[in-house]
């Protein structure tokens, strides 16, 4: 795919204000049939919102902006033009219709929290991946890519004004209508996590909301099924004129892992991945 000039100067300067802000690498901590599913499938597996360890994942955030205009009404003493029950049934139906997926990475390197709850109790792997070609590779697809927010709290936020404005007036400013609203706050809801994940310093990507019959969506089976958006990498790197290698720097063994580093080597060089085969290495965490 071609791209004029202005297109690439204007991608580059996001990707350069994310790579400042984020840093150069970003690891992905994952089991090895997924490791396989990019390396040999050329997937990426985008994970659902409803199979997270966060149990307030998405809902959170909902259930604090419900209390916050709850309160504002009391404290206020606020008659509301509309149905407060009724816009929060309606939002949390919407949302909970949504296909929200994910594919997480984070900051920590070689973290053993992130060991034990994302790489297979750390029988896995963590992905190095190169930020810069990360983003460019992703800019044009349809993928939003940013930083979490470790809080779930909303007076500050403005979809709270703009909330709470509509109650109070029966006007709506900003969107055409409610379920545009809605849409815009499950995405927001995504990128917000209650604060004592924090330490996962997590960057999340996510494709646009997903439709029942999208032709991405998967079910794969491990030790039960699970709903999976697939991304298809080959493509999108051909479209870039990019290669596996130019977005992934290295591999990390887990601590836990009884995988030979040979026979990895091996197989990332069958796939025809020979810088990459250079760069796997063993983690350093003393998880046990």
């Amino acid at each position: 795919m071609t791209y004029n000039l202005v297109e690439i100067q204007k991608r580059q300067e996001s990707t350069d204000k994310f790579v400042q802000k984020v840093g150069k690498t970003l690891w992905h901590y994952t089991s090895f049939p997924a490791l396989d599913g990019i390396l040999r499938k050329k997937e990426i597996w985008f994970g659902s919102a409803t199979n997270v360890n966060d149990a307030k994942e998405v809902i959170g955030f909902i259930d604090n902006l419900k209390q916050n205009i709850e309160n504002g009404l009391t404290q206020n003493n606020i008659k509301p033009k509309c149905d407060v029950d009724k816009i929060f049934k309606e939002i949390y139906d919407r949302t909970s219709q949504k296909h929200l997926f994910m594919f997480c990475l984070s900051q920590a390197l070689d973290d053993a929290a992130q060991w034990d709850r994302y790489a297979d109790y750390g029988r896995g792997v963590a992905i190095e991946f190169n930020t810069e070609a990360l983003h460019n590779l992703l800019y044009y697809h349809g993928m939003i890519i940013g930083e979490q927010y470790y809080t779930q709290e909303t007076r500050d936020h403005e979809l709270y004004k703009l909330l709470s404005s509509y109650i109070s007036t029966g006007i709506l400013e900003g969107f055409s209508n409610l379920d545009g609203f809605i849409d815009n706050l499950a995405l927001c809801a995504l990128i917000h996590k209650h604060p004592t994940f924090t330490a996962e310093k997590e960057i999340r990507i996510a494709p646009y909301f997903v439709t029942d019959n999208d032709s991405n969506i998967e079910y794969k089976t491990f030790n039960i099924i699970k709903e999976f958006y697939i991304l298809d990498l080959q493509k999108v790197l051909e479209t870039e004129n990019m290669h596996r290698e130019d977005i992934i720097n290295s591999i990390i063994i887990g601590p836990r892992s009884s995988q030979n580093p040979k026979d990895l080597e091996n197989y990332c060089r069958h796939l025809g991945l020979h810088k990459l085969a250079q760069n796997i290495k063993v983690s350093d965490c003393p998880l046990r």
